[in-house]
């Protein structure tokens, strides 16, 4: 009996060894996946946050021209409908917008006017862009506008 303990002793000796290198090897492939992840999750936040960026560029640019279409004061020194045709996509002017405290994003707003009647409408088309490279996101935002004095 003593033989056989001592046989089946030397059978086992090494096998913590593979153990230990296969809890090794599962260890490093989970710390592989978890960096992986955590590498995707940065990549999309940073997407997030200049995408909502440049969604509120867009937005503030519509919202700049509207007061220059429309002044909360009431009078404008041209008529809503000369300064949307300064800024008409087919005679290829835009307006530019890039504010300093945007974080690099910048808008580029067209106006195109129709009317209606007497009455005239507006679209304003608001392309902002943030970031570079493979960051890069663009979102466009359009407005429709209506002058209610003429009707």
């Amino acid at each position: 009996m003593s033989y056989s303990r001592v046989t089946s002793f030397r059978r086992q000796q090494g096998s913590a060894l593979v153990v230990a290198i296969f809890v090794i090897v599962v260890m490093a492939a989970l710390a592989a996946a978890m960096l992986r992840v955590s590498g995707s999750s940065q990549d999309m936040t940073t997407r997030e946050v200049l995408s909502t960026r440049a969604w509120l560029t867009a937005h503030s640019a519509n919202e700049v021209m509207m007061s220059q279409l429309f002044p909360l004061t009431g009078t404008s020194v041209e008529p809503p409908l000369t300064i949307c045709q300064r800024l008409d996509p087919e005679s290829g002017t835009a307006k530019e917008f890039s504010p300093s405290d945007f974080h690099g994003c910048h808008a580029t707003t067209t106006c195109k006017s129709a009317s209606v009647g007497a009455a005239n409408t507006y679209l304003l088309v608001s392309t902002a862009s943030c970031g570079s490279g493979p960051h890069s996101v663009t979102r466009i935002q359009e407005l429709w506008a209506k002058d209610l004095v003429n009707e």
